[in-house]
Parts: structure tokens; sequence; C-alpha cells
């Protein structure tokens, strides 16, 4: 990455070779990400479907955790509005449910 970004004359040059390698880059992060959600979703739903919710070998560990809801207080309006009523501004939030999958 020698000459990566170059100044003459008061302006910035970034090379060309650099910019072909981080567009390429970020092109195969994307994909990454990408089959990493359709392997979680996979997971997930098969997680689901059979009722499990810890998997472990030696070189991976899953964990299942189903939807649920919570109860959250929307802070801004309780500010705004009336602080120290909690009840009052609070609301109920639905959670996807999820897979973590830990690399050990």
């Amino acid at each position: 990455m020698k000459n990566l970004v170059t100044v003459k004359n008061g302006k910035i040059n970034i090379s060309k070779q650099f910019i072909t390698e981080w567009v390429a880059f970020q092109k195969e992060a994307k994909e990454m990400e990408e089959k990493t959600k359709e392997i979680k979703e996979a997971l997930k739903n098969a997680m689901e479907k059979y009722n499990v919710s810890k998997y472990e070998n030696e070189f991976i560990k899953v964990t299942y955790k189903s939807a649920s809801t919570r109860i959250t207080v929307d802070s801004k309006k309780l500010k705004e509005d009336l602080p120290g009523i909690y009840e009052e501004y609070s609301k109920i939030v639905n959670v996807s449910s999820y897979v973590s999958i830990e690399i050990k």
C-alpha cells in the first residue's frame, strides 16, 4: 500500500490500485455479510423447527433465542412531556428471534 495517498500542489491523489482493491474488498465484504445472514437464517429456522436452543462442537457454539417482547421507556417523550412518569410512557417492543454463533 505504498503511495496510497499522495499530495501534489496541495491536491490529494488516491492511487487507482487502492481504489480498485478497495472496491473489490467492499464487494466481497457485502457478499460475505449476505451469506452470513443466509446461514444464520437457515440455522434459526432449523433450530425453531426442531426446538433446539443450543448446538456446540469443538469449533463453534450456536445459541437460539426465541422471539419475545420487552418494555422500554420512550425517554425522549418522557423528558419532553412528564419526567418521572414511567408507566405512561412505556412501550412494548417485539424482539425477533435470532441465532448467536461463537467461534472457539
